[in-house]
């Protein structure tokens, strides 16, 4: 009788604990997706329109304009930081560059929601450490597409992360300047012809990230085909980790297929730079997003240079005296001789030639120490 109480007891007791840990998870699992879904209602407009995270990672849906946000990534660290801008009425395609020095102060409704997430979360946060402040990626990057919503003002389609290697083989670099008008002049008084002063507009320096030659060459050979532009989807889609299904980013093909790689438009972010940190201007960033977005007129020429120096009234400096080295960077055979013949002519001074091994070029390029 006494061993059958005790086996009594031990079962009891065994389904009590089993009990405890499944209530225990059911209201954690409760509690993350009522904090979660009151976050992404906070701010009005700019939240998700579905309640938890698990509706970011699986419910992303294409749209006409569609703005997905690229995170480049390296281990804990976000190394780059893009938004894509994707117009199937006007197959334009624009991408953004959001510096990822850039410091940001989550408002304070929001903020308190986040600590509900995770409670050594700073207010103020650097957008390239994003990773760091979620206990996993899908939390860092569905959490960080709605702080970088609040941060812009506009409303994120989807994210697609890609690794270190993928972005060094599809974007390369590009100093340009950034003109736009702060929020706080966008009451100021415009000049007796309409237009807003000069003086009202502010020029950032910034390096935004454009497409490499090889990733240009990759678009432009599956170009006109939609088959080619599914299967390479679908290969892009095995090294990229997305909120977005495969079968939706499918949807864009027929937009792929008519789109002209040479003029994809590349941008800078309104903001400014103190040598250390950025920060997002976010009335003028919301105010040229939008802009992007609603344009209506199709690209029919590539994009101007936007370059721009450290000091434009900078002379230039001839290269005569100095020791050139050309490199032949295309197939066309002798075509580093000639061209050192033809550069010797003309009082340059070229002491060595060879060939330009890394890729392909179609351009010329000039690299100076």
């Amino acid at each position: 009788m006494k061993k059958n109480n005790v086996v009594k007891v031990f079962f009891i007791s065994l389904l009590k604990s089993i009990l405890f840990i499944i209530i225990l998870l059911l209201t954690g699992f409760a509690s993350y997706k009522i904090s979660y879904t009151i976050l992404s209602d906070n701010g009005g407009n700019i939240g998700t329109s579905k309640g938890d995270i698990a509706d970011i990672i699986e419910d992303a849906q294409t749209d006409e304009v569609s703005r997905n946000l690229i995170y480049v990534c390296n281990d804990d660290r976000i190394t780059n930081l893009m938004l894509e801008i994707c117009n199937t009425k006007t197959n334009n395609m624009d991408y953004v560059t959001i510096p990822v020095r850039t410091e940001y102060t989550i408002p304070t409704t929001m903020y308190q929601k986040l600590c509900t997430v995770n409670q050594e979360i700073p207010q103020i946060i650097r957008i390239g450490r994003i990773k760091t402040y979620f206990a996993n990626s899908d939390e860092a990057f569905g959490y960080g597409e709605l702080i970088i919503e609040k941060m812009l003002g506009i409303k994120i389609s989807y994210y697609t992360v890609l690794d270190q290697e993928t972005s060094k083989s599809h974007y390369t670099s590009k100093r340009v300047g950034v003109r736009f008008k702060p929020s706080g002049t966008a009451t100021a008084t415009p000049g007796p012809d309409g237009s807003v002063p000069e003086v009202q507009y502010i020029r950032t320096p910034q390096r935004i990230s454009v497409a490499s030659n090889t990733y240009i060459n990759q678009l432009k050979d599956i170009n006109g085909s939609q088959e080619k532009i599914a299967e390479y989807i679908k290969e892009q889609y095995e090294g990229v980790e997305s909120n977005l299904t495969v079968y939706n980013k499918i949807g864009y093909i027929e937009c792929y297929e008519k789109m002209n790689v040479d003029y994809f438009h590349y941008w800078g972010i309104p903001g400014t730079y103190n040598g250390k940190v950025f920060s997002v201007d976010t009335k003028a960033a919301k105010s040229f997003l939008n802009k992007l977005a609603n344009n209506t007129t199709s690209y029919t020429a590539p994009q101007e240079s936007r370059t721009v120096s450290k000091n434009n009234n900078r002379k230039a400096k001839s290269s005569k005296g100095s020791s050139i080295i050309v490199l032949n960077g295309s197939r066309i055979s002798g075509l580093a001789a000639a061209t050192q013949e033809r550069l010797n002519a003309d009082g340059f001074s070229v002491n060595q030639i060879g060939d330009y091994t890394d890729e392909t070029l179609t351009r010329t390029r000039i690299i100076v120490k």
